[in-house]
């Protein structure tokens, strides 16, 4: 099953572009991780993992998601369409906003 949880912080406004007949949505998010290390200590590891959206999905992100908003993201995983690309990018399927209310 392709199917991967997260909940990050958004690193700058999305950015909605026309897509042949849709349209799509791109963003990235900075997600969190804590581990302890060997010796027992707690250690914070930060990811920044690029996202995509399609449809109504993509405007409704576009429009209701800010920098710095805390977003919860139900995704797949694919790979870069680019041959020598490792890079992976995460394609939502569902997802769940929560405002940051600071100025």
């Amino acid at each position: 099953m392709n199917r991967s949880h997260f909940l990050g912080r958004l690193v700058e406004d999305p950015v909605l572009w026309d897509s042949r007949n849709s349209v799509s949505v791109s963003f990235t998010l900075e997600v969190e991780e804590y581990r302890k290390s060997k010796d027992g200590s707690k250690k914070r590891r930060t990811d920044l993992l690029n996202f995509e959206a399609w449809g109504s999905a993509a405007r409704t992100i576009e429009k209701y998601a800010y920098k710095n908003d805390t977003v919860a993201v139900e995704a797949i995983a694919r790979n870069e369409s680019s041959k020598d690309s490792d890079a992976v990018i995460f394609r939502v399927t569902n997802f769940k906003i929560i405002p940051n209310n600071k100025p």
